[in-house]
């Protein structure tokens, strides 16, 4: 009965998602099996290459084209990009439990999963994106590039539903250059003590909106980066974790401001901060961070509820003066507002200064 529940449900979520949206074309989308291409589930055969084949033959496709990663075993993928421009629009379904590779060489791969310059872009289904993290982050310390789970570049109008990101090596989702992209229903999960495990990592970037989402990991929930304007975040959870970040700022020349985040109706729990703007020690390039407002929040065991970090130096060898919050043409500028903000055994709800120790994570 119960399996039975879950096909209809599958059903109807792709049936959902191929009347709803308003981009349909005229006619049946086609439906493309990643086994048709090769694909086998023995957790063992890298098919990075029957992805691949799936996806050039749906990107060849005029209007929408379906391609299905059915449930059920294991589907190890080793690397793979995905990338446009296609010729109509293209809905990934995975329903299935995707594995990353685990090997050492794996670890300094630039990222696992990616979609670049891609257009009208679903993401869905009820599948798993196993990252493999726990092969990697004994020796983060050690390497310098370490792969995000899944990556998305200059895509434009797009949706990311449902989808589960577990135990990353890096950051789970990572969203650079970007427009108009919705997510909802998304969950990422890591232990708590997992280095560098983002949630969601987001970089120039606009019209970002994120809802009903679940982020427990061992970094920030949602972290917010230069370049990023209109990002919306609602009835999300976060926690454990570092809570949700604005930054760093201040570290390189010439950098893009970050204007209009809006965080509201979300609950943080457990996590060293609960909102948090990061700018870098000493810095003296100008940059912006307007029109912020996080409001309707329930805090609850949030060690520092609220904090401007305006000597942020995780790895320690910077100037030992404190750069100011302040609207100097020289300084980095903060404005935003808050409000309705609950918690529960936190330290006092206060908006505090903090030095980052040398050693601390980010």
């Amino acid at each position: 009965m119960m399996a039975w529940r879950s096909d209809l449900q599958a059903f109807c979520m792709l049936m959902f998602f191929l009347v709803s949206a308003s981009s349909v074309a005229s006619g049946k989308p086609a439906v493309l099996n990643v086994k048709d291409y090769g694909a086998v589930t023995d957790g063992q055969t890298d098919n990075s290459r029957a992805f691949s084949e799936a996806w050039k033959a749906a990107c060849k496709q005029k209007g929408r084209t379906v391609i299905n990663v059915p449930k059920g075993g294991k589907y190890y993928v080793r690397q793979a990009s995905f990338e446009g421009p296609c010729k109509g629009s293209v809905v990934f379904m995975i329903r299935g439990d995707v594995y990353a590779p685990t090997d050492k060489a794996s670890h300094k791969l630039p990222y696992w999963i990616k979609f670049r310059y891609v257009d009208n872009l679903i993401i869905a289904g009820d599948g798993n994106l196993y990252g493999g993290g726990r092969s990697a982050w004994p020796y983060k310390s050690q390497m310098q590039v370490v792969p995000h789970s899944l990556r998305l570049e200059f895509v434009n109008h797009a949706r990311i539903d449902r989808i589960r990101s577990i135990d990353s090596k890096d950051k789970h989702i990572s969203i650079y250059g970007c427009k108009d992209v919705r997510m909802n229903r998304i969950r990422t999960t890591a232990p708590h003590d997992s280095p560098n495990t983002d949630g969601l990592h987001i970089a120039m970037s606009k019209r970002i909106r994120v809802t009903d989402s679940k982020f427990d990991t061992g970094d920030d929930c949602v972290a917010v980066f230069s370049g990023s304007h209109d990002i919306n975040i609602t009835g999300c959870s976060c926690g454990p974790g570092h809570g949700f970040s604005i930054g760093s700022m201040g570290r390189s020349p010439n950098e893009d401001p970050i204007t209009n985040i809006n965080i509201r109706n979300c609950t943080i729990s457990h996590t060293d901060n609960g909102f948090r703007i990061k700018t870098w020690a000493a810095s003296s390039h100008p940059t912006l961070a307007s029109g912020i407002t996080v409001e309707d929040i329930r805090m609850d065991n949030v060690h520092n509820p609220i904090i401007i970090d305006q000597n942020y130096c995780p790895q320690g060898g910077c100037d030992d003066r404190v750069c100011r919050v302040t609207s100097s043409d020289k300084k980095p500028e903060a404005k935003g507002h808050m409000g309705d903000i609950k918690h529960g055994n936190s330290s006092e709800l206060a908006m505090q200064q903090q030095e980052t120790m040398p050693g601390s994570s980010a």
